[in-house]
Parts: structure tokens; sequence; C-alpha cells
């Protein structure tokens, strides 16, 4: 063969490459759309929008808290020495596993994912490899946007699943996970009150994403997550888009 139709045959590969890619995935968008309307942790409002339209063209502007809606979490909001704008972009997009505990939270509210669970996810589905981004999956989402069914607050405590301290310290110190992702509004289960997670994952540098949506359609593995935040210098948090992007099947 000719190298003039070598060229050819490679060019072609090349074109096709990304069409073949893009049947091969699926992208999976993670997040709320922020609304004035979305719950918050005191139920006052703290997003607004105003649309501008002129000759022409359309546009707005918008205020909110660095903790609302589907948002990140910098280390620095409890310890860790990386902002919003400090983490590493290396970190925002890793391999995802996830770890469904939606049937245990519909009977349990105030459940907590233990080490003891993530143990034996870890033996049905595979090791969660060092840098990886793990979701919990507990359902939560599908009470959003209800502030009074979201945050599930009874006699002044509120109510909701989260993420036990001691599997927080596993995650953290022998998984050396770079983030972790759930669908409620806090790592930590609704009645605590000293944010011990928050307080065992982030001086260790781990991000998380609260107010997550869509976890319980996700596979246990084989793909990866796109965490992306409001890229705001020296923040403690932001709104983020968060996507899964999944190859082949996973387990």
């Amino acid at each position: 063969m000719r190298a003039s139709a070598i060229s050819i045959v490679v060019c072609a590969i090349a074109l096709a490459s990304p069409a073949v890619a893009q049947e091969r995935q699926r992208v999976v968008d993670l997040g709320h759309p922020l609304a004035a309307s979305d719950p918050t942790w005191t139920g006052e409002r703290v997003f607004s929008r105003k649309a501008e339209q002129g000759e022409g063209y359309v546009g707005g502007t918008f205020s909110s808290d660095e903790h609302f809606g589907t948002h990140l979490d910098a280390p620095a909001h409890f310890g860790g020495a990386w902002t919003v704008d400090k983490i590493p972009v290396n970190r925002l997009v890793r391999p995802g596993m996830c770890i469904n505990i939606s049937a245990r939270a519909s009977t349990a509210e105030d459940y907590q994912l233990t080490a003891a669970d993530v143990r034996a996810f870890e033996a049905k589905s595979g090791r969660i490899p060092d840098g990886a981004i793990v979701l919990v999956a507990t359902g939560w989402d599908a009470r959003w946007p209800s502030q009074a069914r979201y945050f599930n607050e009874r006699s002044g405590v509120k109510h909701f699943p989260g993420i036990a301290p001691d599997a927080a310290a596993l995650l953290a110190d022998e998984r050396h996970v770079a983030g972790i992702v759930i669908d409620t509004p806090s790592v930590d289960y609704g009645p605590s009150a000293k944010f011990e997670t928050h307080r065992t994952t982030m001086p260790k540098n781990v991000f998380h994403v609260e107010n997550a949506t869509g976890l319980t359609g996700l596979p246990v593995s084989g793909f990866t997550i796109v965490v992306a935040p409001i890229k705001i210098a020296g923040g403690s948090g932001g709104p983020a888009r968060v996507f899964a992007i999944l190859t082949g099947v996973g387990k």
C-alpha cells in the first residue's frame, strides 16, 4: 500500500473514533438544577436570580450560598488545606464506585454507612481503588425539593441518612479516596451535631459532593466521575455540575 493510501486510512480511523467512542459511553447528570425553591439548612432563601433581556440578547445575574444545591465541599471547609480553587484538577475526574444503601435507608431514616458495610461491599464488588471517588446512594433525593421532607426535621433534629465516622476513616485513611458523593444534605447523618465525618475526611483533603441525585441508577463500577464546581477563589465550597461517564457495562 502506498504512503498516501495509508494516510487516508489513518485519517478515516481517526475521524470515526469519536463516533465509536460516543456509542459506547453514556453521560449521566448527577445534579439538581439551582432554583430559589431548593431546600436549605435554615429553610431561608439563599439563592436568587434576576433575568435580563435586551435587544438581541438574554442574560441575568444570580447570587448563591457556597453550600447550596448540588455542591462541592472543599477540604478547607473543615480543616483541610485546599479551597475550591486549589483542589488539583486531576482529583476531580476519577474512577467511581457506588455503594447503594437505599434499601436500608428506606426503613431507617438515620441509617449510616458503616465500615462493615464498606468491607462487605468490597467482598462482593472488589476493593475500592486508591484515589477513587466513592458515591453513596441512599435514595433520599426522591424527597427533593420539599424542604420538610428532605431535611425531615422534628423537635429541632434533622433526620436523613449519612456516613458513619468509621466508614469515613476507612475511605480516607485506607483507601485514600479523592472524594465522596452523597444524595442527602450532608455526608454526616441528620442528627449529627458535631459533623464528625466532615472532621474525619476533610483534614485528609477529601472533598465532598452533597445533594447529588440519580445515584441509585448507577452501576457499582465501570464509570468515571467528573466534578466541576464553580471555581471560587478561597471558597469553602461551591455549586457544582457532576457527571458520571459510563463506558461499557458496570458490575
